[in-house]
């Protein structure tokens, strides 16, 4: 299992029981249960060295002496400073220090709370590896406890829909005093907002509202923009990516809704929020007094994108890309199919001479992490040895013949990366919180030589599935697939443009 290594900002709230939070609290106990190790690094003994107070650190010292040491590399102080960024004082030393065993692999990630690490860190390419005590655990939750719920799908409501005792707001009554005359004023001005919820409870909400240009903070451009005024997901629901599957909501009704813009502002401690967003291409534009730094993404309709330049694909999410060089269609079976695009079965149950009605067609449905996210991973064994990253996936729900729901492609992706599966930790690695599969059904997966991981971007469902029928009479299916169906040439095109246009988010 995975080495983590904790920082200083760590290892004293986790060892002190009189001021540890809740979430430091479990943090030990989670990653021992699931059979990692924690480690403290020299350079973490030194930063508690020179603490001023001697009391307080000859207790800190005796404290992490329990933990095993990860010594400093081979690198000086300059090979460091080549690597890992400018060193002015003992702090960026000890920083370095600490990216190096990232770097080289001795150990798998690093805990820190500290934002300027973090921000090092993803200068130096080593981001995903730098996790705050929150992503730690929702990455134990979402890779080792299966985080399966009925809710229903996202939902367009005023705010005074809403229970204004739902435990949701507790927090942010704390965070902000002034919260609750401010969702007041939200009720009485018919204030809108996208909620999940569960049977008693909000799992997560945004509250938005327009703006015209000279209402918006400095940075955010255009005339008509789209504020995000509030974005919470419950701690109940965390490591579940409901927070992708709000934005990807968000995003998707600003490009559809002709919008110049889209900003909201998150307090700097807020690294995972951050993180998320500036994926997807929100940047930092400006400043506010209180601390709160404002991300805004501005629509470009002019932009003509190029699948093959993935990373620009993403930041530009969901502008459809002009250019495809390669496409697929990949079979999915039923159950897992419904498992990763829980929105799609609907769309089947509309199909001329389908018979299909369930939980799906309702609303609701048992959703899980890989459900919620807008980066996906498709697990399979398929004899195909590369995917070019580009490449246009359309994703073919195979027959239900129980159910009487007919054969269709109804999602759409954009591979990332493709991946020949070494073991069940090469796996885990890969598919956290981003595939359907249990751990012991991945376990019994990595059996089997030849597993594949294709990483895709979800773009959206098909708005008309293509049926079985449509494929085979417009020429780009011969026979039921089996396997992954490569598509180029004139049947790349013609399948662009049976999916342009035709895309919705939910």
């Amino acid at each position: 299992m995975a080495k983590f290594l904790l920082d200083t900002n760590v290892l004293i709230p986790v060892e002190d029981a009189r001021a540890t939070p809740d979430s430091y609290a479990s943090l030990l106990r989670d990653l021992q249960a699931n059979g990692h190790t924690t480690h403290v690094h020299d350079a973490t003994l030194a930063d508690i060295g020179r603490d001023p107070d001697t009391k307080r650190r000859s207790i800190s010292l005796s404290k992490a002496a329990k933990y095993p040491r990860i010594k400093n590399s081979w690198r000086d102080r300059a090979a460091l400073a080549k690597d890992f960024g400018e060193i002015r004082n003992d702090n960026d030393l000890s920083d370095a220090h600490i990216l190096s065993a990232l770097s080289d692999g001795i150990v798998d990630a690093l805990i820190t709370e500290d934002r300027h690490l973090h921000t090092r860190a993803h200068r130096r390419a080593l981001g995903q590896k730098v996790l705050t005590v929150q992503q730690a655990l929702d990455f134990i939750n979402g890779t080792y406890a299966r985080i399966d719920y009925v809710l229903k799908s996202v939902s367009r409501k005023f705010c005074y829909e809403l229970r204004p005792s739902d435990p949701i707001f507790d927090s942010l009554i704390e965070d902000y005093a002034p919260f609750a005359a401010w969702m007041e004023r939200c009720r009485k001005n018919d204030r809108e907002c996208w909620v999940v919820e569960d049977d008693t409870s909000i799992a997560a909400l945004i509250i938005f509202k327009d703006e015209i240009g000279d209402e918006t903070p400095s940075g955010v451009v255009g005339e008509r923009i789209l504020k995000l005024c509030t974005f919470k997901v419950s701690e109940r629901y965390r490591g579940g990516r409901l927070g992708e599957q709000l934005l990807r909501q968000a995003m998707w009704f600003a490009y559809d809704g002709g919008y110049d813009s889209t900003y909201l502002t998150v307090f700097p401690k807020q690294i995972a929020l951050r993180e998320l967003i500036q994926s997807f291409g929100f940047r930092n534009v400006s400043e506010q007094g209180n601390g709160e730094l404002v991300y805004a993404k501005h629509w470009d309709r002019t932009l003509e994108l190029d699948a093959a330049d993935t990373v620009r694909i993403r930041r530009n999410y969901p502008t459809w890309p002009s250019k495809f060089h390669s496409g697929l269609i990949v079979p999915v079976r039923p159950g897992y199919h419904d498992r990763l695009f829980p929105e799609a079965a609907s769309r089947l149950a509309n199909m001329p001479g389908d018979l299909f009605a369930s939980a799906w067609s309702q609303g609701t449905a048992e959703r899980s992490s890989p459900s919620n996210s807008i980066r996906k991973v498709y697990l399979g064994h398929t004899p195909t040895k590369a995917v070019q990253p580009g490449s246009l996936v359309a994703f073919y729900r195979s027959s239900d013949s129980e159910m009487g729901v007919k054969s269709a492609v109804t999602a759409i992706g954009i591979a990332e990366r493709y991946d020949h599966i070494k073991d069940y930790e090469h796996a885990v690695a890969i598919v956290a919180k981003r595939s359907v599969y249990t751990n012991e059904e991945l376990e019994v997966l990595v059996q089997k030589p030849g597993l594949k991981a294709l990483t895709f971007l979800f773009y959206g469902y098909l708005k008309e599935p293509l049926s079985r029928e449509q494929l085979e009479g417009q020429g780009l299916l011969d026979a039921p697939p089996q396997s992954f169906v490569g598509i180029a040439g004139e049947r790349l095109t013609l399948l662009q443009r049976l999916v342009s246009g035709n895309l919705e988010a939910a």
